[in-house]
């Protein structure tokens, strides 16, 4: 028997289907979490899709969402994502753009479930990705960086968080990223 898994065919339903421009809401459309924009593409609960513009040389450090279950899309930039302590990307800095200027591994996607501990550092030229999400446990959907267990990304961050258990570290490493990873020399 075949199980139904509510994320992928929504999931694949937004790539194949919804506009190319998305389905971007009239109201709180755009968040601000500390350094990082984010754009609500889509939104219907329990569903919602946002783009995040990450700028030069951050750190997002390892976390969970308690009350979401998603697929993060790599869209472009310099990203290095990681899963559950690792990377799952090669490192940006090993890589050469293709024809057309973009990363090799443009459109990888990771399954981040509640309790998937995930992070990512972003180089020089930042980095752009979306969030396609299943909210859970009857929560309306939101900025999913508010729904946030783990170290933040700073004080604005810290204060802004609705669901979780943020903590605030007083500065941000690779290593705060990928626990399981040896630093770059």
């Amino acid at each position: 028997m075949i199980e139904y898994d509510p994320l992928e065919q929504f999931a694949k339903w937004f790539i194949n289907e919804s506009p190319r421009f998305g389905l971007i809401p009239f109201h709180n459309a755009v968040h601000n979490i500390q350094d990082v924009i984010s754009v609500i593409w889509y939104r219907k609960k329990p569903f919602q899709v946002q783009m995040f513009i990450v700028p030069p040389n951050y750190v997002i450090p390892e976390h969970t969402h308690p009350n979401v279950d998603s697929y993060e899309f790599y869209l472009g930039g310099q990203i290095n994502f990681s899963l559950n302590g690792t990377w799952t990307t090669e490192k940006f800095e090993n890589l050469e753009p293709d024809a057309f200027g973009c990363a090799p591994f443009k459109g990888h996607v990771i399954r981040v479930h509640p309790s998937s501990l995930h992070g990512g550092t972003f180089g020089p030229a930042g980095g752009v990705f979306m969030s396609i999400q299943h909210w859970l446990n009857d929560v309306d959907p939101h900025c999913v960086s508010l729904d946030y267990d783990g170290v933040v990304v700073g004080p604005d961050h810290l204060k802004k968080v609705k669901f979780g258990k943020p903590v605030l570290k007083e500065s941000l490493s690779e290593a705060d990223a990928a626990s399981k990873e040896k630093p770059k020399k």
